[in-house]
């Protein structure tokens, strides 16, 4: 079975973590898997547009818990370097990336919402990084990009106590942009690529623009 599925309609590729009987976990495979998947979507200049979901009832619920098991401290430290690799990449393709949270979005899979631009969010999930409780924390990037989308507070405070929140919460403190009837996902998802497609070289340049003027002061930026 393909641990990650792509499909292309109307210019908006719809990549989906398929490995729905561990709710999408991430271990190596669907880390590579995804990796080749993205890298592949990014050289194609017929797609405008990336949507990113999960099978069945979970967006990604994590990295693999049964396979860090076996680490030793040099896979742990190898697992977090790919895994970084992977969502830095997502965060700086070419085009936009929406995350369409159809379920449980935790630990690395919350992650990698975080780093996709925009995130759609079903009614029904639960989102959070609650590394902290099996005695590690996140890495993948969240210590560095949660801050920015939701502040230093509330990042920390999600992250030092490994608390889950359900969608509304989530909305109310922007770490997702909307949410929508877990039916409707999907077609929300497609409404919204749809939508950003029609642009392609200002949508480009848009992100370039704000990715690259992120860190900078205001002179710079301009």
């Amino acid at each position: 079975m393909e641990t990650v599925k792509l499909e292309i309609k109307e210019k908006i590729a719809i990549i989906t973590i398929n490995r729905p009987e561990k709710r999408n976990a991430l271990n190596q495979e669907v880390r590579s898997d995804l990796f080749r998947t993205v890298k592949a979507v990014d050289s194609r200049d017929d797609i405008r547009v990336a949507i990113i979901t999960g099978a069945g009832d979970a967006f990604v619920a994590g990295a693999d818990i049964a396979a860090m098991k076996a680490y030793e401290p040099e896979d742990a430290k190898k697992a977090s370097e790919h895994g970084s690799d992977i969502f830095l990449f997502i965060e700086n393709m070419r085009i936009p990336v929406i995350a369409a949270i159809n379920g449980w979005a935790l630990g690395g899979g919350c992650e990698l919402a975080v780093a996709c631009e925009i995130r759609i969010c079903s009614d029904e999930a639960m989102l959070g990084q609650p590394e902290v409780t099996v005695g590690i924390i996140p890495g993948y990037g969240a210590n560095m990009r949660l801050p920015r989308l939701i502040g230093a507070g509330k990042a920390k405070e999600l992250i030092y106590t490994g608390r889950l929140i359900d969608a509304a919460e989530a909305e109310r403190i922007v770490l997702v942009n909307r949410i929508v009837p877990n039916e409707d996902l999907m077609n929300e998802a497609m409404k919204v690529a749809k939508r950003i497609s029609n642009g392609p070289a200002a949508i480009r340049f848009a992100k370039q623009a704000i990715n690259g003027a992120f860190d900078l002061d205001a002179a710079q930026a301009m």
